[in-house]
């Protein structure tokens, strides 16, 4: 822009036709008013739009998510309840402690951690228990602080005693891979079959299912975070953001005013829980 204007200015077209010259400070306040429709039009344009699909009365104490068949989770009293067209089941096991957090990635295999006893306990999508991993009792006892899905028979599991992200295979009992040493206040946990993402109070970490580091982002006061579909969203003063698949394009998300208590992300789903009402968003991605 600096060049097109140095140019303009050093080479007037109306010097020669005899034409009145154009006031130097006229043409910068247009120039200037230019730049700045420009720079609205580009900031619009990373802006992701969301159309209200559904707006539900719910009350919960905590909204968890929408699986990949429509069924809705949430957690009250220290039960997860699981409700679908026609049931509603429910899972809770009061000599567990508090319900640390729920991830529905896979819908039938369900994994819930709570973070007081470290333990780790699968459900299938009946809620029935599959199988549950008590860390205390691992011959390579570990403290964890998190406990996500990832493939096949593993979790991925924050490692609190050596700070580290491991990949564990809950079937053989062993860490297959793990991070390098993570530094910071890590603050939470999110992932899929083969990446994962973690919160610290300064970072945003990216990982493969090897264990090795990927990817920094700056956290600068992020909240809380998702990730589905190669999609990280994030929360930030109740605002939210979506971070697409080149890790570099930050996209804030076009919604009405709502105080955001949960939120979850599925495919183009965006499902906002504000304590009282579930929104369901359709998120327009850009191609």
């Amino acid at each position: 822009m600096c060049t097109f204007e140095n140019r303009l200015f050093s080479q007037n077209p109306f010097e020669d036709s005899g034409e009145k010259i154009v006031n130097r400070k006229q043409m910068k306040g247009f120039l200037l008013c230019m730049l700045l429709c420009c720079c609205v039009g580009e900031a619009s344009a990373q802006e992701i739009t969301a159309t209200l699909a559904g707006k539900f009365p719910m009350k919960a104490e905590r909204f968890i998510g929408i699986d990949t068949y429509g069924n809705r989770y949430v957690v009250n009293h220290n039960t997860l309840v699981k409700t679908s067209e026609n049931k509603t089941y429910q899972f809770s096991d009061l000599q567990l402690g508090h319900l640390s957090s729920v991830d529905i990635l896979n819908p039938l295999k369900i994994v819930l951690f709570y973070r007081n006893m470290n333990t780790a306990v699968l459900l299938d999508d009946k809620l029935s228990e599959i199988t549950r991993i008590n860390f205390n009792r691992l011959t390579d006892y570990r403290n964890v602080d998190f406990a996500t899905k990832a493939n096949q028979h593993r979790l991925w599991i924050l490692n609190a005693d050596a700070q580290e992200l491991e990949l564990f295979n809950y079937q053989r009992k062993r860490v297959e891979a793990h991070s390098h040493p993570l530094s910071g206040k890590i603050l939470q946990q999110v992932s899929d079959f083969n990446y994962c993402w973690i919160l610290t109070d300064a970072q945003l970490l990216h990982y493969n299912a090897y264990g090795s580091f990927m990817n920094a982002l700056p956290a600068n006061g992020v909240n809380h975070i998702a990730y589905r579909d190669g999609r990280l969203i994030l929360l930030k003063n109740n605002a939210l953001q979506i971070v697409l698949k080149k890790e570099q394009d930050f996209r804030s998300i076009s919604i009405s005013e709502i105080q955001i208590k949960d939120f979850y992300l599925a495919d183009e789903n965006l499902y906002i829980y504000d304590g009282k009402s579930l929104y369901h968003y359709i998120l327009n991605f850009p191609n």
